[in-house]
């Protein structure tokens, strides 16, 4: 487990981690969803936060990222979320799902930012058609999926800063909700709509997933963008349920 050893400054693994870390090289597809609230509700049982609903329906997201080099290491990263309401009514996005290649950014998000990284085997492929992805948990094929490229290249950069709310029941920040943020920036990007197919296996991810209304077709979808940006701490707040909606 990483260890906290002064304001934003972690030991992990031999190594010091000074926050924030900056993004340098990373590359990102994502698909957003929509799905019944009831689903979403299910999802986060156990977690102080409820579903942002819009006319009766979530807002869910599957992304796939490849990181070059930076200071969590080079991996590759898929993550299923949605968007939820904390304390106060605030919204923000929560990951229910993040699993990893490498076991430096797993165990520096879980202990940093309370993110539910987890270590799979992953073969992800930016291509010129579509973005393909296969997710595995040892033995046990999760997800195979494909994002075909939008047609719409977006002319210009999009700084995309995206509220977050983290909540894990293990790690150096079990049981503690923390707040924080995505300060990103996006290039290059190609926008879309439907184009996806996607296979899910028996696995506790593959059932969020189903949960999460990622069967059918997308809301919209964001394909090879270059992704920068800085990540710092997350902020500790009271667990306190907001108002019923």
């Amino acid at each position: 487990m990483a260890e906290r050893v002064g304001a934003g400054i972690w030991s992990i693994q031999g190594e010091t981690v000074r926050l924030p870390v900056t993004i340098t090289d990373a590359r990102i597809t994502a698909a957003v969803f929509t799905a019944p609230a009831a689903g979403a509700r299910q999802v986060l049982a156990g977690a102080p936060l409820r579903p942002f609903v819009l006319f009766g329906r979530a807002i869910t997201l599957l992304l796939t990222v490849h990181y070059g080099p930076w200071a969590l290491k080079t991996y590759d990263e898929v993550g299923i979320g949605l968007l939820v309401l904390g304390p106060g009514g605030r919204p923000g996005l929560h990951l229910v799902d993040l699993p990893v290649t490498g076991a430096f950014t797993r165990e520096a998000g879980q202990d940093f930012w309370a993110l539910p990284k987890w270590l799979m085997d992953a073969e992800l492929t930016f291509g010129a058609a579509a973005t393909e992805v296969t997710v595995r948990d040892g033995g046990t094929q999760v997800l195979r999926a494909a994002v075909r490229t939008g047609r719409v290249p977006l002319p210009f950069p999009v700084r995309l800063p995206v509220p977050c709310w983290a909540w894990l029941d293990h790690g150096a920040q079990a049981g503690r909700l923390l707040r924080g943020g995505l300060p990103m920036r996006l290039s290059g990007a190609r926008i879309g709509g439907g184009g996806f197919a996607v296979r899910l296996g028996e696995h506790p991810m593959a059932d969020r997933m189903r949960a999460l209304g990622m069967l059918g077709r997308p809301w919209l979808t964001v394909t090879g963008a270059r992704l920068t940006g800085r990540l710092g701490e997350f902020r500790p707040v009271d667990a306190v349920s907001p108002a019923p909606r």
